[in-house]
């Protein structure tokens, strides 16, 4: 037995035998598990996400700075118009997860399979399933204010954070896609998005300048079944119908900011207030041109006795958001209806078939065109059944050239909808 050593005052003395390796052992067990807790409490989550791989610094469109790995082989694009940039710039094929809408998209699924099989764990803002996110294993996801915030509180991914206002103009659209282009390492695709969105600015604006004030038409963008609901003259519509060379009826109407049962920057008006504006074409996103025509509180309407009714056209995404897709068609398509006499030397779906080639390198048949004019690949537009048995949304005017199918439908459309058409074989 170890006698244990006394003091001059009886008290016992620290043990002064030497370390066994069992006493080794359990301080270095100690000291490691006191480093993986610092190392798990200290370390910023941002950063484990790049431990062992190459990484680079970025900084997000909010001016926040963060490592991602380097190269970005895995990538979650969440939000509804955002999707459509991983076409834009060559990068689908790094995809790890969408947001739903791009899954459903049709216009995408015929020209991209694949992004069927990809999982869309956001539907809409604010809502996102963390878990099938987590689980696509994304290097990154670029999102805006409130999906970033949500996958940041819940997920050690890294987020890249978008301006996502609905006042975004074609300046904002052109740096958005700089931006995704200096995060993907895209420079190139992103130069001949830009280059091509300013000539076609470039086009519109050279065909309709020279329109006097008194003659330049009238536009109400009628959204919702009410046909009440509107972008005002804060949002980034404004500038596409002045770029068209058209009026906004509710250019005086703000309506940037959150409203109940409505997305931002969508704001309802009073039927008072769309007779009092009294617009020479009317723009619409569900129903059909028959049903307002009928309806007798519009009867009055200039745009309804001309029978000066569309549908939005729509294609990987609908047009009433600010998206790069619609920055370049939108304003050609709204000018080519308004001043056909300005176009008539132009095909508006050829035009629209280099769009897709050029910019997405989607290679569009002649219905695939007609359908994204016609709204045929948003929602809301009553389906009319064409003779070869497939259905086609068609219910609204097209432009010079255009081809639907056969050319022969069951139905007659509206007079507007046979103007510059003739030639086309319609069933009475």
């Amino acid at each position: 037995m170890i006698q244990k050593s006394k003091d001059d005052r009886g008290h016992d003395l620290k043990d002064t035998t030497p370390m066994t390796k069992k006493h080794i052992f359990w301080l270095f067990v100690s000291v490691l598990f006191i480093l993986g807790l610092s190392g798990h409490y200290l370390i910023p989550k941002r950063a484990q996400t790049t431990l062992g791989k190459a990484s680079r610094t970025l900084t997000d469109m909010k001016n926040r700075t963060f490592d991602v790995a380097d190269p970005l082989n895995r990538i979650a694009l969440l939000g509804g118009p955002t999707g459509q940039v991983a076409f834009i710039l060559g990068i689908q094929d790094r995809l790890c997860a969408v947001t739903n809408t791009l899954k459903m998209s049709r216009l995408v699924q015929e020209n991209y399979p694949p992004i069927q099989d990809l999982p869309g764990p956001r539907t809409t803002s604010g809502s996102i399933n963390i878990e099938p996110l987590i689980l696509s294993k994304p290097d990154i996801a670029i999102a805006g204010d409130i999906d970033g915030a949500i996958v940041l509180g819940k997920t050690q991914i890294p987020v890249a954070f978008l301006e996502d206002s609905m006042g975004e103009g074609m300046a904002d659209i052109q740096r958005e896609i700089r931006f995704y282009a200096y995060v993907f390492k895209t420079p190139e695709r992103a130069e001949a998005y830009v280059t091509f969105l300013d000539r076609t600015m470039a086009l519109v604006r050279e065909r309709t300048k020279d329109i006097p004030a008194a003659q330049r038409k009238k536009i109400f963008q009628g959204y919702s079944p009410s046909h009440l609901v509107t972008l005002g003259g804060d949002t980034f519509m404004q500038e596409r119908i002045e770029l068209a060379g058209c009026l906004n009826a509710a250019e005086t109407v703000t309506t940037i900011g959150q409203r109940t049962g409505l997305h931002s920057g969508l704001g309802e008006v009073s039927m008072e207030q769309v007779l009092d504006w009294n617009p020479d074409i009317l723009i619409i996103n569900s129903g059909t041109v028959e049903d307002i025509i009928q309806n007798p509180q519009c009867r009055n309407i200039r745009a309804v006795q001309l029978e000066q009714i569309y549908a939005q056209p729509a294609g990987v995404f609908i047009f009433n958001r600010p998206t790069a897709e619609s920055a370049v068609i939108f304003p050609l398509w709204l000018a080519g209806i308004a001043y056909p006499e300005q176009f008539a030397d132009l095909s508006v779906p050829d035009l629209v078939k280099e769009v897709y080639k050029e910019i997405f390198a989607f290679d569009l048949n002649d219905r695939q065109v007609a359908e994204i004019l016609a709204a045929a690949y948003g929602i809301g537009i009553r389906v009319l059944r064409v003779l070869d048995g497939v259905d086609r949304k068609i219910c609204v005017p097209l432009l010079k050239k255009t081809i639907i199918c056969n050319k022969t439908y069951e139905k007659k459309p509206s007079r507007a909808c046979r103007t510059n058409m003739k030639g086309d074989k319609w069933n009475s």
